[in-house]
């Protein structure tokens, strides 16, 4: 069979919705997948059995309905996919457009966004923690070097794409640990994996970075800053302390 998804951006919802392609794709299903093309070279190289295929903005803008749905749609029925799963659990009415015949009212007012993707495609949601990665060592590496770390560090990461969060080191942090920021210095959220994983302690926004931390199992000391209310907050069970 072709599975077609639809959720062409929001990175952080992409990491989550992954493992329900490789579900389908464990299952001997070839699974397409229209992605923003900010996104595009990145999530191909984490995840290349995936048949990613870019969507640009073009005119109409990145959350635009077009590139959120529209497009993606007509890629997936020209592809002549044999049933095409729409990951939204929340759209904004466009023009005066509503959205029942999209978005499943009755899950997505009782499921946090993250389950209700699993339970639309009929996945059992305990994949999500079956993630696989395809990881770049060099790339990881020298991100790593970049960042001049030295000796045992917390990585703290409080600015996300549309919000942030002020996390102040304490005084005893900063004398025994060097403090390194998770910024935008790569447009590659996968290479800072191998920097994750060596953090002696983990700050982090609720965000596509403490997703991956999830998701894998990795890191150690995590923390984690809510942003969102209850339906809007994807599903945390390993190990953190949540403020």
């Amino acid at each position: 069979m072709r599975i077609g998804l639809i959720q062409s951006h929001g990175i952080g919802d992409i990491i989550i919705a992954a493992p329900i392609a490789q579900h389908f794709i464990a299952l001997g299903h070839d699974v397409h997948w229209p992605v923003s093309d900010r996104y595009f070279p990145f999530v191909k190289a984490a995840f290349p059995e995936i048949g990613f295929i870019s969507v640009e903005a073009d005119c109409w803008g990145y959350n635009s309905l077009d590139h959120t749905y529209n497009r993606p749609l007509a890629e997936l029925q020209a592809l002549a996919c044999d049933e095409i799963f729409c990951l939204y659990s929340n759209m904004v009415a466009e023009q005066g457009i509503t959205f029942e015949h999209i978005v499943d009212t009755r899950l997505a007012n009782s499921l946090k966004f993250d389950e209700y993707k699993y339970a639309v495609a009929k996945v059992p949601f305990a994949k999500k923690w079956q993630l696989q990665i395809t990881r770049d060592s060099t790339r990881e590496k020298a991100l790593f070097d970049r960042l001049g770390i030295c000796r045992d560090f917390v990585l703290i990461h409080s600015h996300g794409s549309n919000f942030s969060i002020e996390i102040q080191p304490t005084e005893e942090m900063e004398r025994d640990y060097q403090i390194v920021q998770l910024t935008e210095i790569t447009d590659n959220p996968f290479d800072w994996l191998g920097v994750i994983e060596s953090a002696s302690m983990l700050y982090l926004l609720d965000s596509c970075f403490a997703n991956l931390v999830e998701q894998l199992d990795i890191g150690k000391a995590r923390t984690l800053f809510l942003r969102s209310g209850v339906r809007s907050t994807p599903v945390f069970k390993n190990g953190w302390e949540i403020f």
